[in-house]
């Protein structure tokens, strides 16, 4: 009992921590998204101010926000990031964006304003939320004809290879464990069926409880066996965010990593 209570709370613990670590990584793309999403607009967003309003752009652009938090000054330029941006370029669509962006690009800029602001928020993102964004970001990227727009496409196709893998990877888990389930099941079926025609040869049919007794007890093993979480294992397979060769869940050479840039 206790070996089965201590397996119960191992497997939890490790379905726990390989969740947590998967929305970690989806975070961080989130994170690099946004990052090359400010790089690329920033250029654009300026010069299309600058088109409309000429030297009075930054004053105009300073009109969207109620302080000074949402952008800066950094000598001669501004300092730009995502919320910024996507935030001046809805006050502006009308008289600024309207004529060189479609409607479908302003409905990107919306929906990325809503993202970038549950990112700032610290809101866990899961596959499709991740992938959501890197698609709207590369769109609007790639609209305005910006080079970060390659970059997230690299990046939206390295989460759909790691997605995909780790379904595969979870599939092929799942029929190996049935395949050992009903191997198991087979077993316990013919040695129980065995015992009992043993015992009802040699013993007779006076002594009938005795095969119950064996039945029951070959049930309750088969019962415990289907009904166990499933066990973590895996063979050697490349993993997808550095390219070297595990063996488990768990990649050493990328937590090394991250345990560096933290240090």
């Amino acid at each position: 009992m206790l070996a089965a209570w201590c397996g119960d709370v191992t497997y939890i613990w490790l379905v726990t921590f390989a969740g947590e670590k998967a929305v970690r990584k989806d975070r961080e793309r989130v994170t690099r998204a946004l990052d090359c999403l400010s790089t690329g607009l920033a250029p654009y967003v300026e010069r299309s101010l600058v088109d409309v309003y000429h030297a009075d752009w930054r004053n105009v652009a300073q009109q969207s926000f109620r302080d000074d938090r949402g952008t800066g000054k950094s000598g001669p330029d501004m300092r730009w990031d995502a919320h910024a941006l996507l935030t001046v370029m809805w006050d502006q669509w009308n008289r600024v964006f309207r004529g060189r962006l479609d409607h479908a690009e302003r409905s990107l800029v919306s929906e990325l304003r809503e993202y970038r602001n549950r990112w700032a928020h610290q809101t866990d993102f899961d596959f499709d939320d991740t992938y959501r964004i890197l698609d709207s970001t590369e769109r609007l990227l790639k609209a305005i004809q910006s080079e970060e727009g390659a970059t997230v496409s690299r990046e939206k196709s390295e989460l759909l290879r790691a997605h995909y893998s780790n379904e595969a990877r979870a599939a092929y888990r799942k029929a190996q464990i049935r395949r050992r389930q009903l191997h198991d099941l087979i077993i316990y079926g013919v040695c129980g069926a065995s015992l009992v025609f043993v015992m009802l040869t040699l013993l007779g049919a006076h002594y009938w409880y005795m095969s119950l007794f064996i039945v029951l007890i070959f049930s309750y093993l088969a019962y415990s066996r289907s009904s166990a979480p499933a066990p973590f294992f895996s063979g050697p397979h490349e993993c997808m965010e550095c390219g070297k060769v595990i063996y488990g869940d768990n990649c050493p050479y990328c937590s090394q990593n991250e345990e560096a840039v933290a240090g």
